[in-house]
């Protein structure tokens, strides 16, 4: 099976793409700051999955935030929702 990648196309791909790479961007100092904690308070599991898990969520937010702002002004394509019915009569 011969799978190649491909470039998100819809804003939900791009969303997600977005999303994801928030939760890896809070996950890396969420695991590192987890990990400094657990130095003097012991229980590194504990810590680990605390803070990863608070940097995750901060991650996503973060990422979802940025698409909207980015994409928020972008005109609608004609592909793209519902478009008002054009009742013009001549």
């Amino acid at each position: 099976m011969n799978m190649q990648y491909q470039s998100p196309k819809s804003s939900s791909d791009q969303e997600f793409t977005y999303l994801a790479v928030g939760m890896v961007t809070g996950a890396i100092p969420g695991i590192i700051i987890g990990l400094l904690l657990a130095i003097p308070l012991g229980n590194p599991a504990m810590w680990v999955s605390i803070t990863g898990g608070i940097g995750i969520v901060i991650g996503m937010v973060t990422g979802k935030f940025i698409y909207r702002k980015k994409y928020s002004n972008q005109p609608q394509s004609p592909s793209e929702g519902p478009q008002p019915p054009n009742d013009k009569k001549q």
